[in-house]
């Protein structure tokens, strides 16, 4: 349960609890509810009581109590509600596109960490400020897999970011005409009123079925953005051609950033966080389902058992 539409209702159980302990207390412990002539006698169960009825005795006079803790609860409005991100927005549809390559993992200039492991905690808070938008996953090496179609379950996106390692992908490689290509088909149905990629390397394309620039004309054709970061410095440890990155950028009308430590790639992606706002955000839906009835429902049958019990076993009791 997460919602009462009246929770001050729930304030009725303070009396009824206290009445409850009242009349244990005093050995009082019956609560009829039903008017009485004689309302002013106390009426004591008799000790002792064999043990089967005296459980039975106890267990029925806990029944008026249960099935008014019932009512209460009903009387509450209790009821929960869910938030439910449309599938079509109106506003920003994103594929993440992640290199996993060796040169990923193996790199010495973002230390202590390598770059994998800072791009992927910085695309998680990226992720958890995309609040409006449908987001999804392509990892990339020497070939490019779908991880997550776009979704609005930000939850799950972060963990198979947070899985993602350079054994992810066995063919080795850093295929960027490929990821461009594969998140380009993800994206050509989007309605959304804006459709990003945001691609992020450290390297040069060597290897894939397409040529960047040949993905990033599928990419423009679809009115695709390509949002490209060249990750890390050019130390002649793995080769690179960022202008290539920054042709297809150009081509796209996206751009292209540099990000040659932590501190630059995080400044990156809230630049590209700033620049992809909704237009004209649309708000997640908001359903509601009452539980009211469910326990009204049990409200009736505790008191009707109740009824039945002191009608009949319990009449000689009471």
């Amino acid at each position: 349960m997460e919602n009462f539409q009246r929770p001050y209702i729930l304030f009725l159980f303070i009396p009824l609890i206290g009445i409850l302990l009242y009349s244990i207390h005093s050995n009082t412990f019956i609560l009829e509810l039903k008017a009485r002539m004689d309302r002013f006698v106390v009426k004591k169960i008799p000790f002792p009581l064999p043990f089967a009825t005296s459980i039975l005795s106890y267990a029925t006079a806990f029944l008026p109590y249960i099935s008014l803790s019932f009512l209460i609860v009903s009387a509450a409005g209790p009821g929960i509600k869910y938030d439910l991100i449309p599938d079509e927005t109106l506003g920003v549809d994103i594929i993440i596109a992640l290199d996993i390559s060796g040169s990923m993992v193996n790199s010495y200039d973002f230390l202590p960490n390598n770059r994998l492991t800072v791009s992927k905690a910085l695309l998680k808070e990226f992720i958890s400020k995309r609040v409006e938008d449908r987001i999804g996953l392509v990892l990339f090496a020497g070939a490019a897999y779908l991880q997550s179609p776009l979704t609005s379950d930000r939850e799950a996106l972060k963990e198979l970011i947070e899985e993602a390692d350079e054994s992810s992908i066995e063919e080795q490689g850093t295929a960027i005409g490929d990821a461009i290509m594969l998140a380009t088909y993800r994206l050509k149905s989007s309605k959304a009123k804006s459709k990003v990629i945001v691609l992020l390397t450290d390297g040069v394309s060597n290897t894939g079925k397409m040529d960047p620039l040949s993905a990033s004309f599928a990419s423009k054709a679809y009115k695709l953005k390509v949002y490209s970061i060249g990750i890390g410095k050019e130390q002649g440890q793995y080769e690179v051609n960022y202008d290539s990155l920054r042709v297809i950028s150009q081509e796209t009308g996206g751009q292209f950033y540099r990000a040659e430590s932590a501190d630059d790639l995080a400044q990156v992606l809230i630049e590209i966080d700033n620049l992809e706002k909704d237009p004209l955000p649309k708000k997640p839906i908001q359903l509601s389902q009452t539980l009211f009835p469910n326990y009204l429902f049990w409200f009736f049958i505790i008191l009707m058992i109740d009824g039945i019990l002191k009608f009949t076993i319990m009449k000689e009791l009471l």
